[in-house]
């Protein structure tokens, strides 16, 4: 691969001879090893990703029902609001820290380990959660659950990758941006109608029974997805190839250079591939042991986030995200306090149904980016002779922003006035329409510019999400006193339009600042692949 071909931009559709009909090139270009994951068929793939997503819902739960059930936890534990709050910053931390902490080892030694242990670990946190009766609790167990969830988003976008190709990834992303709200707006519904019944404490039972289940399904059930393509004899996305005089079949009678696009060369397009035989189906203890270990340095697998994420188009992603989690815990951690109180005087199980709205929104969302993005980039790479730029996504991002910001402000001016929940509900509904489509963009684009490095480009954005996010819950107390439900959201929902507006420059210019960083992707592809 010429380090001057910005890494993202690949052809994306042919046309075949026979019929002129237009044709998606699979790209990863799959090999031809029964046991590469691109390989599988559909349903061992949809197993091994509904597990990831049972995984992901259980752990946002447990790190989400929290505010719902801080109204009865003041009254039973003795403590101060603030004191969960404080909780909520730890967890945050420990989303942070063990995400930086993890993924490195999961890079290494593979997804299998790390999921097992993860969801095992949430267990843990769950049933001690449930028996808690100190501070010092609050804050450990906040800090395990913390910990324990961290790898959800990071390893996610890793399977995504290893399991699905470019034209899927953004239907796969939808799965898991409605995995990730179920578990924030969906399962503290019942969480709240559980603690009305029950108490708060039966909650973190009913988790901690689900996620030790859940714990077996994976040990016995979930295949290991990491597949190592240079060992297999396969090249990869930065194969050194010559690009010179390659055509796409929808642009037969011009040259690319006239349009001057350059075309970055994924595996088995532009190369033959030729292997000696093909690999016998692994066995059931195969496809379950435990670690998968390949010869990365673990000293550079610590240290890699820290250059990839100043990679233009991963910051950006993580400016979005961690600007959106600080809305998000900013929306978690008012609710409580406003709708507990009169005029509205809700109980557990009320504050619960208030996440509906979200939760109409997110599944909206979702279906908004998920399907809609990857039809876009099929449609907009039809429209660039076949060849597919990642930051034909963006497209979408305005309508997303509105949504967002103006969710925000509504949410915070008519619960202020006191007017019917159903105003607020309205407010939260185009909020949670924004955050989840906003997610599945923004993650699919990371994932399609630098396939190679998605572990170490995730990292980056899951700690400064939740590093910027440690110092919200802080922070929701004496801002609100100071300044007002109203004139608070009023200033949050212009920060989030504003923030959001950075996606302008990049549709514009992406693609010219992905081939002045080329060369310096692909030298950190090198020193992750050789040292």
């Amino acid at each position: 691969m010429r380090p001057e071909h910005p890494p993202g931009t690949i052809p994306l559709l042919e046309r075949q001879a026979a019929s002129e009909a237009l044709k998606v090139v699979l790209v990863p270009h799959p090999s031809n090893d029964p046991n590469d994951p691109l390989n599988w068929n559909n349903w061992r793939k949809a197993f091994n990703y509904l597990l990831v997503l049972a995984a992901t819902l259980a752990s946002f739960t447990g790190i989400m029902i929290q505010p719902v059930l801080w109204p009865q936890m003041v009254e039973d534990m003795k403590m101060p609001i603030t004191a969960f709050q404080h909780g909520q910053s730890a967890n945050l931390a420990g989303l942070a820290t063990g995400c930086a902490l993890f993924v490195p080892l999961t890079i290494k030694y593979g997804r299998r380990s790390t999921y097992i242990a993860s969801v095992a670990v949430m267990a843990a946190g769950c049933w001690w959660t449930a028996r808690r009766t100190s501070y010092a609790e609050v804050i450990l167990t906040s800090i395990i659950i913390g910990w324990a969830g961290a790898i959800n988003e990071t390893v996610v976008q890793m399977t995504i990758a290893d399991l699905y190709f470019i034209h899927q990834r953004g239907r796969a992303n939808a799965f898991y941006q409605l995995a990730v709200v179920a578990g924030g707006f969906l399962t503290p519904v019942a969480a709240g109608a559980q603690a009305t019944a029950h108490g708060w404490r039966w909650c973190y039972y009913t988790l901690g029974i689900t996620q030790t289940i859940l714990a077996i399904v994976f040990l016995f059930g979930y295949e290991e997805t990491k597949y190592n393509r240079v060992s297999n004899g396969l090249p990869d996305l930065q194969s050194s190839v010559q690009l010179d005089g390659v055509k796409t079949s929808l642009d037969q009678d011009q040259d690319l250079k006239e349009g001057q696009t350059d075309v970055q060369s994924e595996p088995g397009l532009a190369v033959s591939i030729t292997e000696a035989e093909i690999p016998a189906p692994n066995t059931y203890w195969q496809r379950m042991r435990f670690v998968t270990t390949t010869p990365e340095s673990l000293w550079r697998l610590f240290i890699a986030p820290v250059s990839v994420l100043f990679l233009p188009h991963v910051l950006f992603t993580a400016i979005q995200y961690s600007s959106s989690i600080c809305w998000l815990v900013l929306y978690s951690a008012t609710s409580p306090i406003i709708f507990s109180a009169p005029p509205y005087l809700f109980t557990a199980s009320g504050l619960g149904n208030l996440l509906l709205g979200p939760l109409v929104g997110t599944i909206i969302g979702s279906a908004y980016a998920g399907i809609l993005s990857d039809r876009l980039v099929v449609w907009l790479a039809k429209r660039n002779h076949g060849v597919f730029e990642p930051e034909m996504r963006l497209h979408l991002l305005l309508p997303v922003y509105f949504a967002m910001g103006g969710g925000l402000i509504i949410f915070g001016v008519t619960a202020a006035h006191g007017l019917h929940w159903i105003y607020p509900s309205i407010g939260g509904a185009l909020f949670g329409f924004g955050f989840s489509a906003m997610g599945d963009i923004t993650f699919t684009m990371v994932i399609d510019i630098y396939y190679e490095l998605t572990a170490e480009a995730f990292v980056g954005v899951t700690f400064v999400r939740n590093a910027i996010s440690i110092a919200m819950p802080f922070t929701v107390s004496p801002w609100l006193k100071n300044m007002g439900m109203a004139n608070m959201f009023i200033v949050v929902g212009c920060l989030c339009f504003g923030i959001g507006m950075a996606y302008v420059p990049l549709l514009i210019y992406g693609k010219r600042i992905r081939t002045a960083l080329g060369p310096r992707y692909y030298k950190l592809v090198e020193k992750r692949r050789f040292y």
